[in-house]
């Protein structure tokens, strides 16, 4: 048995005594305090069971050891392609992979459907502290277990996107290269020795071979460290580069990684070097593609420690239009916070950035907050917290394509007014229809019951209008003292299906837009970054609020740009002020001075 890095637990009869839907169960300390034992060693744990999820997720969360798991698979399915399923997420071998269970029959399907995984009965359960395949290494901070979490959260938010290549442009992937690699050999030991599925070159090495290389001349040994707006991944890869003989001694990154591109960017950006590929990798190299979805950087944490009180700090707030474009805002003094409509753990988009929304985070009582977050699945336990009345930024960045689009319902008892759905889709459509399309997308808790509730209990009052989007905009100025760009919506139809859609869609905007350009018109360090100067038809990406790559690009540039105008035009301001007290401070001083002297004239003449 090779080097464990995954167990994937059945529950009932395995993971505790007893079967969830029947008589109930009991649970097994020891299996309890072996997953923690485990984690701390960095080595994960998943689930593979036949159960109803909300039941098993609800017993484990009382048991304090749902956070340990990740990529739970608990449902009906067969458990071949369930723990298949868990390996690829994980992005690991089977060989790494351990599969407990109590039924003979699952053992053999799993180990049918994922070739060289290892499987065992409870039986193990007492060996695996003591086996040496569970060695593991000292992960007392569970960083491991958070960049799984960083991964189960990626691919969560990845079924929303159409196609794999517009998830990676939305992720806003940087990279840096770290040219100082001695303070960090005990990582790149770490890597070249451990990681497979990515380790180009496969040449183990020992700490004092490794000090050589590293200092040898005749090769360029660096490192590099990766984040994303899911997280950041740390120190992920490393080669050796024989400058003279343009060959690879080392190439390799981890599995952590994978699926980005980095190691095909770092190929390109070496300029396609000579590799002799040893053994199996899940990822070919080619000589010809440049992942352009990954920015390069420099290396954020040194930005962080050598950053002066002069970094200008922004706050995003808005849907995925500002996802895709925080990939391309790269500004040597820009600290960026983010808000956006994120997926909740009912699979579902929360309308957090609707300016409804912001302003119930103020005016509602916890009792009506909690009350809405009870009954909507989709809303949840962060829909009403928001950074952006705390003034602790420097600049406001607003999209405002949320307001545009979603509907309003208003409680038939409370009149609070909830944003759900947009262009009276969710009126418009059957029960069953509502059912199926939360099917489909997997929506959590969107059932039957749900669709009775939510149309019985609220009215349909439709999108917000320019008199009330005005009047919200009015109360978020008066609250927020630094200034606020945002940015407004597209005005084109598009040549693709459903134009008629579009039209509409187009003709909302434009009311939408004149009453943010009268309300930006009429207050001061308020300003607007405008689409429309940057779209054209053949800009359109699946609908008028997604747009093709380049868009998002300018659109950062311009913010930039912005941001740098408004910088300016406070530093001229402050200078302005500053020389404004100073003048008023001579002149009240000359006056002091005349009338001492008018004094003294008038007192000599007495």
């Amino acid at each position: 048995m090779e080097s464990i890095k995954l167990i994937i637990w059945d529950l009932d009869d395995t993971f505790w005594t007893g079967t969830l839907s029947e008589e109930g169960i009991v649970p097994i300390e020891g299996n309890i305090e072996l997953i923690k034992f485990l984690s701390y060693r960095g080595i994960m744990n998943s689930i593979s069971s036949k159960n109803n999820f909300e039941k098993a997720k609800a017993k484990l969360l009382e048991l304090n050891i749902w956070e340990y798991f990740v990529f739970p698979q608990i449902n009906w399915n067969p458990k071949g392609n369930n723990v298949q399923q868990i390996i690829a997420s994980a992005q690991l071998r089977p060989a790494n992979v351990l599969f407990l269970d109590d039924n003979h029959l699952n053992l053999a399907e799993v180990e049918f459907y994922n070739k060289g995984i290892h499987v065992k009965d409870p039986d193990f359960i007492t060996e695996i502290k003591k086996h040496h395949a569970f060695k593991g290494k000292d992960d007392s901070e569970l960083s491991r277990l958070k960049q799984y979490k960083i991964l189960e959260k990626k691919e969560k938010e990845k079924e929303h996107f159409s196609d794999n290549l517009h998830f990676l442009e939305s992720s806003d992937i940087q990279l840096a290269i770290i040219d100082d690699i001695n303070p960090i050999t005990e990582r790149i030991h770490e890597l070249i020795n451990r990681t497979n599925q990515l380790n180009y070159t496969k040449k183990r090495m020992g700490k004092d071979e490794l000090n050589l290389l590293i200092g040898n001349s005749a090769y360029e040994c660096k490192a590099v460290k990766v984040k994303d707006r899911f997280g950041e991944y740390g120190i992920v890869g490393f080669y050796a580069l024989h400058k003279k003989k343009n060959h690879l001694e080392h190439f390799l990154f981890s599995c952590r990684s994978m699926n980005i591109g980095v190691e095909q960017y770092m190929y390109a950006k070496l300029n396609f070097p000579l590799v002799s590929r040893v053994g199996d990798v899940t990822i070919e190299l080619n000589s010809e593609e440049n992942p352009h979805w990954i920015k390069e950087v420099h290396d954020w944490t040194q930005n962080l420690q050598n950053s002066s009180s002069t970094s200008t700090k922004i706050l995003l707030k808005g849907a995925c239009d500002l996802k895709q474009m925080a990939h391309y805002l790269s500004y040597k003094n820009l600290e960026i916070g983010t808000e956006y409509n994120d997926v909740n753990q009912n699979n579902h988009p929360i309308p957090k950035a609707h300016t409804e929304i912001l302003l119930q985070s103020e005016s509602l009582d916890k009792e009506s907050k909690n009350e809405l977050i009870a009954s909507i699945p989709f809303l949840d336990k962060n829909v009403f917290e928001s950074q952006v009345f705390s003034n602790n930024y420097d600049i406001l960045v607003y999209s405002l394509l949320i307001d545009y689009t979603l509907d309003l319902y208003q409680s038939k008892t409370s009149g609070i007014k909830i944003p759900y759905e947009s262009y009276s889709d969710f009126v418009n459509e059957s029960k069953d229809e509502f059912v199926a399309r939360c099917k489909k997308h997997e929506f959590k808790h969107m059932d039957e019951a749900f669709y009775d509730f939510f149309s019985t209990k609220y009215d349909f009052v439709g999108q917000i209008n320019e008199e009330k989007l005005i009047k919200n905009l009015e109360i978020i100025r008066k609250k927020v003292n630094r200034p606020i760009i945002f940015i407004n919506g597209a005005e084109v139809d598009t040549p693709i299906a459903n134009k008629s859609e579009y039209q509409k869609a187009r003709k909302r905007h434009e009311k939408m837009n004149a009453a943010l350009e009268q309300f930006c018109n009429s207050h001061n360090d308020t300003y607007i970054l405008d689409v429309r100067d940057f779209i054209s038809e053949a800009d359109i990406n699946h609908s008028i609020r997604h747009y093709k790559r380049l868009v998002y690009e300018n659109m950062a540039e311009a913010l930039i740009s912005k941001i740098e105008d408004i910088n300016q035009n406070s530093l001229e301001r402050n200078e302005f002020d500053f020389q404004l007290k100073r003048t008023l401070k001579i002149f009240r001083s000359s006056i002091k001075d005349f009338a001492k002297i008018i004094l003294a004239r008038a007192s000599s003449l007495l």
